[in-house]
């Protein structure tokens, strides 16, 4: 099994909920060697032309169309490099907005390799906690996730509320509501509390469970657990998500 030697934390001004410090604490809990380096761009440290780049890049990286994988990265429209320098200086929202994840990885990929080619080496972890929604291409539509294991790793924490699905039952509710031309805000309160909403208190609890599961990925090259009563179980529901990966325990034999 491979050795961990040391776990590196970013964050581009996710959720106001999370505490990376939390996260850091519970890593050290396991014994693991974690820390913060901060907000990514400013830790990196890009030229005005590196800015201007990898926020041309991450416009042009905009899922448009859920049927339609993207193979290429496009050229952004007008107006989209601003709104994505706004984006990475933490001067506008990206809620709503959806990113080929496996495009965005590989583009932050490039740039902190090229920066810190040392730190990019075996044994080395790097996980960016990010308030883009960053969807992947399967079974014909693009999907949410809320974590995309690698080099780096992505954990959003906008990926945490849509991602996972909320109880069958406020879907068949939602509709009703719609069809009587009720206020669907009236769910958010019916259901508090059984699903992740943005800047919920709970959020780093939850996703110190995700930063394990991109560290499984480095030791074992499989990030998730068949048991459903382990943190790193793939839960697919709102509802197991705050049963499992809230309670933030690893099986028995996945125990670091």
């Amino acid at each position: 099994m491979p050795q961990i030697k040391e776990i590196f934390i970013y964050s581009d001004f996710p959720s106001r909920s999370l505490s990376i410090q939390k996260i850091i604490d519970y890593l050290k809990d396991y014994g693991l060697n974690a820390h913060d380096r901060g907000n990514f761009l400013e830790f990196l440290d890009p030229t005005k032309e590196e800015t201007l780049e990898l926020a041309s890049r991450i416009g042009g990286m905009r899922v448009l169309d859920i049927s339609e994988p993207i193979d290429e990265i496009r050229a952004p429209f007008f107006g989209e490099i601003n709104v994505e320098l706004e984006r990475l200086r933490g001067k506008a929202s990206s809620i709503g907005v959806l990113y080929d994840g496996l495009w965005l990885q590989r583009v932050l990929y490039k740039i902190m390799a090229e920066k810190f080619p040392n730190n990019f080496r075996s044994g080395f972890i790097h996980i960016i906690f990010t308030s883009r929604l960053f969807v992947t291409f399967e079974k014909r539509r693009y999907h949410a996730r809320v974590v995309l294991t690698g080099l780096p790793s992505l954990i959003s924490t906008s990926g945490i509320v849509e991602a996972p699905a909320k109880p069958k039952e406020y879907y068949w509710v939602k509709a009703g509501f719609i069809r009587s031309g009720k206020d669907i805000r009236e769910l958010d309160i019916m259901y508090k509390g059984k699903f992740i909403e943005y800047d919920d208190e709970r959020i780093t609890e939850i996703l110190r469970a995700y930063a394990l599961q991109a560290i499984f990925y480095e030791l074992t090259g499989d990030p998730f657990c068949v048991n459903p009563t382990c943190c790193l179980f793939n839960s697919h529901w709102q509802e197991e998500v705050l049963k499992t990966q809230l309670e933030g325990k690893l099986c028995e034999e996945h125990r670091l």
